[in-house]
C-alpha cells in the first residue's frame, strides 16, 4: 500500500537527508530508516510542497532549500489535489465539526488526499486521531 507523508515527515526524511548521520534528530534517523525499508511509494500532497516552499522562503538559506526540495521531489512525488480530494475534504470537515472536534484545513486536506489515492498518511500530528474511520495512519517519527 502506497504512503503519503504528511508535511513534517516531508522535513524529516528531506532535512535528515541532507545532514551526516551524526547529526540526525531522533525523528530524522526513524523517518530515514523507515523511508529506506518499505518497498511501496511514498507521495507528498502538493500542500506540503507549499508548506516546503513556504519554509523556503522564510529561512535565511532560501536558494539552498530550494536545492534540498528539487533533490526530495525526484523521489518523493506530490499527489495531486483534485476534485475527488476536495468532496472527501467537505465531508470530512463535517463530520469533525458535528462531533466537536477540528484539524486544520491544510492538515485535513493533507489527510484526505492520502486517503483519496489509497494510501496511508505518515503523520505524528495528533490532531488526526480525531479522523473519522477509513483514513490510516502512521507515525515514523516514533
Amino acid at each position: 500500500m502506497p504512503y503519503l507523508l504528511d508535511t513534517n515527515h516531508c522535513s524529516y526524511l528531506m532535512n535528515g537527508l541532507d545532514k551526516a548521520s551524526h547529526r540526525r534528530k531522533p525523528e530524522e534517523i526513524n523517518t530515514i530508516a523507515r523511508f529506506q525499508a518499505t518497498k511501496d511509494t511514498i507521495y507528498m500532497a502538493e500542500v506540503s510542497l507549499g508548506e516546503l516552499v513556504a519554509g523556503a522562503e522564510l529561512s535565511p538559506h532560501t536558494s539552498k532549500i530550494y536545492t534540498r526540495i528539487a533533490n526530495f521531489r525526484t523521489f518523493v512525488v506530490p499527489a495531486p489535489i483534485d476534485e475527488l480530494c476536495w468532496e472527501l475534504y467537505g465531508k470530512t470537515k463535517a463530520v469533525l465539526r458535528k462531533n466537536g472536534k477540528v484539524i486544520t484545513d491544510m492538515d485535513l486536506l493533507i489527510a484526505c488526499a492520502a486517503s483519496r489515492y489509497g494510501s496511508i498518511l505518515v503523520s505524528n500530528d495528533a490532531a488526526f486521531v480525531h479522523l473519522p474511520s477509513g483514513f490510516l495512519l502512521e507515525n515514523w517519527a516514533a
